[in-house]
Formats: C-alpha cells, structure tokens, sequence
C-alpha cells in the first residue's frame, strides 16, 4: 500500500495545528500538562483515592 504525498502532508499539518494550539493552550492556563497532586485539607497527606483513607478510616 502506497502512502500518496497529499494525504501525508494533511496529517502531518494537523498534528502540527494540534501541537500549536495545545502549547497556546498551556501558555494561556487554559490547560496544564500534568494534574496537580491533590493533597487533604485535614491532615495535609496526598490523597490518591476519591477521599482521604486517613482521614476516613474508622
């Protein structure tokens, strides 16, 4: 199967688009590369659950 030159430079213009806006995306704080680590109002440790297993255990 033959890749045609017109169809590689359309996928490789929009990964170039994609690539430009997700880094304008980044600079304006629309968008964060990494999710912060969340961390418990109570007792200040890094909850890695929905809640604190700390905190919540019996």
């Amino acid at each position: 199967m033959h890749l045609a030159p017109h169809i590689a430079l359309i996928v490789i213009l929009t990964c170039g688009i994609g690539y430009v806006m997700a880094l304008a995306g980044v600079q304006k704080s629309a968008l964060e590369w990494r999710r912060r680590q969340r961390t418990c109002p109570s007792c200040g440790r890094a909850i890695r659950a929905r809640v604190c297993d700390v905190c919540t255990s019996d």
